[in-house]
């Protein structure tokens, strides 16, 4: 039963799914012997994120295995999998995170960068310069077949101590096919004017004064490019909360 239950929840949760084809690997023993610090525990369906030091690197460390017992088997390995593609796809773009090496099935390490999310940001100003340079980050994440699909929460842009955007969070992304399917490509491409709309949505909110006339036009548009990417956010959590209730009965 729970075998079908993880191939019911894979073929719902990732478009494109595919082997991740990568010689980094870390072994756990490495990590549980190190100190590490929490930026957050596990629990329901959120991972244990932590920094730690890999051989001199300073990495974050996402790890599935102490969240709920059901989700833990089930989805975990998944959203695992699916960032990692997303990771090795974006190996070498400026502005978001790089695969540091795969752990197990639950868990993975990438690279850290310091810095405040947006969504905690308290009394500073964004100028045109920094949203212009996220949205080369963005279109450099889909020239590389990978659309973000939850820019929206913008706890998943950082401003980095050097005062430049990242993208950070790629547990709901979609990745372009690699064939010529016409459908498949044609959905991805709104999956990327959903990441662009986006932006424009955190600028709108965090800095008001520098939205032009264009832009505020096509934020007062009926909002159909978003669509797609809410249609899997809110898949990916009903999938997540049944799940949880499961694993606490």
């Amino acid at each position: 039963m729970e075998i079908e239950a993880y191939k019911k929840a894979k073929s719902i949760l990732d478009v494109n799914f595919f082997v991740v084809e990568t010689k980094k690997k870390i072994n756990r023993n490495e990590l549980e012997g190190k100190e590490q610090e929490f930026f957050r525990k596990a629990g329901g369906t959120r991972p244990d994120l932590t920094l730690s030091d890999i051989h001199g690197q300073k990495v974050v460390v996402k790890d599935f295995r102490r969240s709920a017992p059901l989700f833990s088997f089930l989805i975990g390995p998944i959203l695992v999998h699916r960032e990692k593609a997303a990771l090795i796809r974006l190996t070498g773009v400026k502005g978001v995170p790089q695969f540091a090496g795969g752990i197990d099935r639950h868990a993975f390490a990438m690279s850290y960068t310091p810095g405040t999310s947006l969504d905690k940001l308290e009394n500073v100003s964004l100028s045109n310069g920094f949203f212009d340079k996220l949205t080369e980050i963005v279109d450099e994440m889909h020239k590389k077949g990978v659309a973000h699909c939850d820019l929206r929460s913008r706890g998943n842009v950082i401003l980095g101590e050097d005062g430049l955007p990242y993208v950070v969070d790629f547990a709901a992304c979609v990745l372009k096919g690699r064939g010529l399917n016409p459908f498949i490509n044609w959905l991805f491409a709104r999956f990327c004017e959903a990441d662009e709309n986006a932006i424009l949505r955190i600028k709108q909110r965090l800095a008001p004064e520098l939205i032009t006339d264009d832009e505020r036009d096509i934020l007062a548009r009926p909002n159909r490019l978003e669509r797609p990417a809410e249609f899997v956010g809110k898949t990916i959590r009903n999938i997540t909360r049944f799940l949880l209730a499961r694993s606490r009965k």
